[in-house]
């Protein structure tokens, strides 16, 4: 592998030109709406109040409101090409974040390309969701933390980071007190600083949070997954953005090969080490674990390719299956995301939903964000964490999935004041056995539900009043 390519002039425009094909590929062959959150986001961005009449039938809105905000300026438009453009912006500051650090141009460039190619990289950038923007504004507090000048500048920028993301900046900070008492000593007043700076700021946002709703609660929702470790950990096995299974293989090359001065790089190896923790609890950490890796990566591939092979064609077919893949799992994840929920026959039965008289709609929490975006009232979604009901609302919900009785059924209807139910094929699959199990049961064989909108495994239930 000629490692001199890397420091050809053109080297780092290469890589750019690289960074913006590969998180374009997402957005053109799928469009922004991967997921709930673009759709959660662009709905609030509209409303701009503390209470949403929507979500759980109405609840305080209490949601991470920093991307709402800048959604706010131009919803339809930034939703789309925002993530895109920090992406970019993001893969700039690591540029010169590296090139602070090192002056070794090989070194960068793997770096950035390995970077470029990781499950994490075009997960945060591909479409808006709520590590996009946090991202971004960790790497510009980082970048001006470690400038003599402008250092001031990252006060207000973790100043504003837990309106964005509150576990990603628990991180971050956690990594800045590392890098301030295991590397640059003369940095730790500046990091008790800034770490004042941003407990004040989420001090008085969450207070204010749970002064209307107290303390946030959790529902075993995905209970299943929970202790699955490797799971949660590595994107190959299953986790949405976690870690390439080759980088995490160079980035153990890399590790051992660096493991004699391991003295000189305490910031690194503690760093690592509490990342890894904190991934197996919040996938938040995976974030900046996958760019410690992606160094690491880069210093084993180096040392890959610099090691005196007795046989060069051995050594040109590990380099090559190594590299292959890499590719492969960033094509992986963007096949992933192109495929993601919702697809365009449930886009097809909202923009349908989205015409009927407002109501409550009951379905899987899942789809809870998706029938708010329609304009109508769910009875349970995903962000549960700080509405007092939600427990009951969700057993409730699994009495309704599994129980045959009308009486007991109709009267968890009256309750919530469902006028309709949203059922997919995904929903099928997923969450019953067979066709007459439940409330499939009921809708198919009972008078008092009238279908409404039957295509592509979607159909919508209006209920007969």
């Amino acid at each position: 592998m000629n490692l001199q390519l890397f420091t050809k002039w053109y080297a780092k425009y290469v890589l750019l030109a690289l960074c913006c094909v590969v998180l374009l590929v997402v957005p053109l062959l799928k469009g922004p709406w991967i997921g709930s959150e673009p759709f959660l986001f662009s709905r609030i961005a509209e409303l701009q109040a503390w209470y949403d009449p929507l979500s759980f039938g109405g609840r305080f809105a209490a949601y991470e409101w920093g991307t709402p905000l800048v959604l706010g300026f131009a919803p339809g438009i930034l939703v789309q090409i925002l993530p895109f453009i920090l992406g970019v912006l993001s893969f700039l500051l690591l540029h010169m974040i590296l090139a602070h650090f090192r002056q070794d141009l090989v070194f960068v460039h793997i770096s950035l390309l390995l970077l470029t190619l990781s499950p994490s990289f075009i997960y945060t950038f591909s479409f808006m969701n709520g590590l996009c923007i946090a991202t971004f504004l960790s790497l510009a507090a980082f970048y001006f933390f470690i400038q003599k000048k402008w250092k001031w500048l990252s006060i207000p920028i973790v100043m504003i980071l837990p309106l964005f993301n509150i576990m990603l900046t628990i991180v971050f900070l956690a990594v800045l007190f590392l890098y301030a008492f295991f590397w640059k000593k003369d940095k730790r007043k500046w990091f008790l600083i800034l770490l004042l700076a941003s407990s004040a700021a989420a001090g008085i946002y969450y207070g204010y949070i749970f002064y209307n709703t107290g303390l946030p609660q959790s529902l075993p929702l995905e209970e299943g997954a929970r202790f699955a470790v490797f799971q949660r950990i590595f994107f190959d096995l299953g986790s949405p953005f976690g870690l390439g299974i080759f980088i995490s293989l160079l980035a153990a090359f890399g590790i051992i090969s660096t493991w004699e001065r391991k003295y000189e790089n305490l910031f690194l190896f503690f760093a690592t080490s509490f990342l890894f923790l904190f991934s197996l609890f919040r996938p938040e950490g995976l974030i900046f674990l996958n760019i410690l890796f992606v160094l690491f990566a880069a210093k084993g591939l180096m040392r890959l390719a610099e090691i005196q092979w007795t046989n060069t064609q051995y050594q040109f077919f590990i380099i090559l299956v190594i590299i292959s893949g890499l590719v492969f799992s960033s094509i992986s994840q963007m096949d992933r995301l192109t495929e993601a929920l919702p697809d365009e026959a449930m886009l097809h039965g909202l923009d349908f939903l989205a015409a009927q008289e407002p109501g409550v709609v009951f379905s899987d929490y899942s789809r809870g964000v998706w029938i708010n975006y329609a304009g109508h009232k769910n009875v349970l979604d995903e962000n549960y964490e700080f509405v007092p009901e939600a427990a009951e609302r969700a057993e409730d919900s699994q009495e309704l999935f599994y129980s045959r009785d009308l009486q007991n059924t109709s009267a968890l209807f009256t309750k919530y004041h469902v006028n309709y139910v949203w059922i997919d094929e995904d929903m099928r699959q997923n969450i019953w056995t067979y066709d007459t199990e439940g409330l499939l049961f009921i809708l198919e064989y009972t008078k008092s539900f009238n279908k409404i909108y039957d295509k592509d495994g979607v159909e919508i239930w209006k209920i007969e009043q």
